[in-house]
């Protein structure tokens, strides 16, 4: 069960820490996930048994710190990852167990939820197993002002419901986009270290449809490949090196561009190895579309597939607070 887990779930360990999953693909004796709440030392009735680290350098910096031993050394990708060993593991957060869960809770935002829940599965159509809830409700620490995170499994679901999202998402009763001071507040949120690009960014943030506020809940949708939709296995793809680098290419395939982690092909004349954009945060989901010549920032890193033997250069966004991808 351990190596199937995926992008959306959460694992407490025996440390006291609650990691949140990261990507499809992981070794057999780890799952590559990032320390997200950690004990609050000053816990009281009025303050959260465990406080939110964000920022990932932070996160870094307290593992290192306090518990070095679930920062692990990847020669697949060439650098140190934040990981849980499969022996550390406590308990693992399941996201459609815990929408079911919360259906028997009376808080009101467990009920607005419920709510967007059961709308988004009568516009689009999709299973009600295909739909889960993460973040901080499916953690325990939620609030009433908390957001609203959802996430969808499996390719075929996924691609279902943005197809349909695409087609009701302004019919549907109190969803709305972002925009006014909310966008401007989200813009903050997201991309406060790139203020030099925040037209264009606003722009890009007003047209997604993975996002938006709900009675007055911020709202945020995560759509996840399952592990049987990917053919790659872990070691598979290796990182060779890699080096901070701004490019400029053309976007020839955006269908991946939905899912977390997203992938973007591109061709670029500056960097004829170049294949694709990837990341593993969700804020670059959605991002730019097929046709798009864009600038992006990142790190560039050559790859090899070891079992086809190709070899490529691809551009991995949101490592860095200033990593950017804008149309040009």
């Amino acid at each position: 069960m351990l190596e199937k887990l995926v992008e959306g779930y959460f694992v407490t360990t025996l440390d006291n820490l609650i990691f949140e999953v990261k990507g499809v693909v992981h070794p057999n004796d780890r799952i590559i996930a990032y320390v997200r709440y950690v004990p609050n030392i000053v816990s009281s009735e009025s303050q959260p048994k465990f406080q939110k680290i964000y920022n990932l350098h932070e996160r870094e910096k307290f593992l290192n710190d306090n518990f070095p031993g679930y920062l692990w050394y990847s020669e697949t990708h060439d650098r140190i990852l934040q990981s849980v060993p499969h022996e550390k593991v406590k308990q693992i957060l399941d996201p459609v167990e815990h929408m079911i869960q919360i259906r028997e809770n009376s808080s009101a935002l467990s009920i607005s939820t419920c709510k967007l829940v059961d709308l988004l599965l009568e516009y689009t159509r999709i299973d009600r197993k295909d739909i889960g809830v993460t973040g901080s409700q499916l953690v325990g620490v939620a609030r009433e002002s908390s957001d609203i995170d959802l996430i969808v499994f499996g390719e075929s679901a996924c691609d279902e419901f943005y197809r349909k999202l695409v087609l009701n998402f302004d019919k549907i009763p109190f969803l709305e986009r972002y925009s006014g001071d909310l966008l401007n507040e989200h813009l903050q949120f997201r991309w406060g270290d790139l203020v030099e690009y925040y037209d264009t960014l606003r722009e890009i943030e007003r047209r997604k449809i993975l996002q938006g506020v709900f009675e007055k809940h911020h709202v945020f949708i995560r759509l996840v490949k399952r592990h049987q939709d990917i053919a790659e296995c872990f070691g598979q793809i290796v990182s060779e090196k890699s080096e901070s680098r701004e490019i400029r290419c053309t976007v020839i395939d955006d269908k991946e561009s939905i899912f977390t982690p997203c992938v973007y092909r591109v061709e670029s004349s500056d960097f004829p190895e170049l294949k694709q954009i990837i990341s593993f945060r969700g804020r670059f989901t959605e991002h730019v579309s097929k046709g798009d010549s864009v600038k992006a920032k990142g790190r560039l890193e050559y790859v090899v597939d070891t079992i086809t033997d190709e070899r490529y250069q691809q551009l991995v966004l949101g490592e860095g607070s200033t990593d950017y991808m804008i149309p040009k």
